[in-house]
This record gives structure tokens, C-alpha cells and sequence, in this order.
């Protein structure tokens, strides 16, 4: 089995284990609905997952009044699905986050020349809305570069390499993903898986190619340009996430990203492999 294979065997086993385990967290700071005191502040959950913040102002039998930031709200009592001493947000209002890695080659279609790819690092910078506790929508944005050494040999019969080019392949990455993980602001560690699609443009750098004719001891240099070309392209993967204070966290991912070829997605054929890590911003 090749690294491409089991890389892409792992990633998928990740993405299925973190869609069935999520860490589930239980506030502390829960009160029944009988304890609830005029005058203090709560986060009120309404059984619609909407949530209310503010100082309970009055209450009777059927309603409880609060003093939001945006006026006095009146609440249902058969409406509320849970009340909390915590007046911080259950549900994250957005998480952004910075990191960067190592990229490796997760294949390529015309592997036949040999070439010998160098692993090379990757950049990403991805901002998330969650729109419930365990399901977000993320655009990822990232740079990668790696080198290539070319063989080229077949390009000049009757010459002997002489000294092999190096060139830069540049992968430039915009997604758009879906996330199933845990986004409750007191979660201190979660798991989540991705998937999306998008489009990946690479460029390879030009270079400068040398050989050596064994028949007349003479060297032969010729220049092959940039190239470029764009494609649909498809991430899956997953990642791990912690948090270090209130809004400041880590977190560490792994994707396979696939580019098409002739019009079709193949899981084994070409892409690249990045694995990154980088800290987290969230807001609530």
C-alpha cells in the first residue's frame, strides 16, 4: 500500500470517527426555572436553539420579562428549554483561525518519469460560521509550495542528464466546506471532520534544464517556461481543536485535497496532502 493510499484511508476514518464523536459538554451553571430571581441575568435557551441574554426585569405565572440589548423581551415559560447563570453565548459566533505545515504530494498522473517531489510546507488561513452546535460552513483559503526535481531525460535522446532542474510548484487553494464538529463556547477540546469543494490553481515555476552529450563532450541548456492551469477540486480531512483561554485557541488538520483530471474526481489519483496546525480566534 502506498503513503497516497493509506494517507487518504486515514483521512477518511478520521472524517466518519468525528462525525459520531463530538465532545458533548454540560454547564454547571444550570438553574431550574423556580430559581430563577427578578433582578439577576441569565442566558435563557428557547427549545427553537434561539438564546436570550439579559436581566429578568418581572415575572408571573406565564411569562418572564428580560432587559436585553436590544429591549425588554417577553418569555414564554413553557417556551424555555434551559436557563443558565452564564451570560456567555452557547453557540460561537464565528472562529477564525491561522496555521501553517507541510505539504506533501498525494499523487500525480504522470508519476512515470520518476520525478522526485520534496515535501514542502503550506499556509492557510480559514474562517467559520456555525449555524447549530455541531454543523458550520467554512471558507479556506491557503498557499502551498513545494519542489520538484525534474527528470527529463526523455526530452533530449542521445544526451546524458547533467544536471537535474529543480522546480517550484505553487498550489494556491480557495474552499468552501462543511463542518461537523462541537462549536459550544465552553467545549475546551472537540474533534471535527470537513468536506467541500472549491477550485485549485497551481503554477509550476519555468526552468532551466542542462545535459551532457557523450558524442561530442558539449553541454545542452534549454528553458521550459511557467505553466498554469486551474481546476475544481474537492478537500476531505479532519482536525482537532483546543482551547487556550475565553477566544484564543489551537488546533491541528489534516486534508487530502483532489484536483480533477479530465473532467473526474480520482481518490487516488492526483492532489496534494497538507497537514497543518496554528491557533484559533473565536468570537461570541
Amino acid at each position: 500500500m502506498t503513503i497516497n493510499n493509506l494517507s487518504s484511508i486515514l483521512l477518511a476514518a478520521l472524517f466518519i470517527i468525528s462525525t459520531v464523536f463530538t465532545s458533548t459538554s454540560f454547564s454547571q451553571e444550570e438553574v431550574v426555572m423556580d430559581s430563577i430571581i427578578t433582578g439577576a441575568k441569565y442566558r435563557i435557551t428557547m427549545y427553537n436553539d434561539k438564546e436570550i441574554i439579559g436581566r429578568v426585569a418581572k415575572q408571573d405565572s406565564v411569562y418572564v420579562y428580560m432587559v436585553t440589548d436590544e429591549g425588554t423581551v417577553r418569555i414564554r415559560y413553557e417556551d424555555i428549554f434551559s436557563v443558565s447563570k452564564s451570560t456567555v453565548p452557547r453557540l460561537m459566533k464565528g472562529l477564525f483561525t491561522l496555521g501553517g505545515g507541510v505539504l506533501l504530494q498525494g499523487g500525480d498522473f504522470d508519476d512515470g518519469y520518476r520525478d522526485i517531489k520534496s515535501p514542502g510546507y503550506s499556509m492557510q488561513l480559514t474562517g467559520l460560521y456555525p449555524f447549530s452546535e455541531n454543523k458550520a460552513i467554512r471558507i479556506d483559503l491557503s498557499f502551498s509550495r513545494m519542489q520538484r526535481e525534474i527528470n527529463d531525460y526523455y526530452y533530449s535522446y542521445g544526451y546524458q542528464s547533467y544536471d537535474p532542474a529543480k522546480q517550484n510548484i505553487n498550489v494556491y487553494n480557495l474552499y468552501a466546506e462543511f463542518i461537523f464538529g462541537d462549536f459550544n463556547t465552553k467545549t475546551k477540546f472537540s474533534v471535527y471532520g470537513l468536506a467541500g469543494v472549491g477550485i485549485m490553481h497551481v503554477r509550476e515555476d519555468g526552468y532551466t534544464h542542462t545535459s551532457y552529450n557523450y558524442y561530442d563532450s558539449s553541454y545542452y541548456s534549454y528553458f521550459n517556461p511557467d505553466r498554469d492551469y486551474t481546476n475544481f477540486s474537492m478537500a476531505l480531512g479532519g482536525g482537532l481543536r483546543f482551547k487556550i483561554s475565553s477566544r484564543i485557541g489551537a488546533f491541528a488538520e489534516a486534508q487530502y485535497n483532489l484536483t480533477t483530471y479530465q473532467g473526474f474526481f480520482w481518490f487516488f489519483g492526483s492532489g496534494y496532502f497538507p497537514i497543518r496546525a496554528g491557533i484559533t480566534y473565536m468570537l461570541y
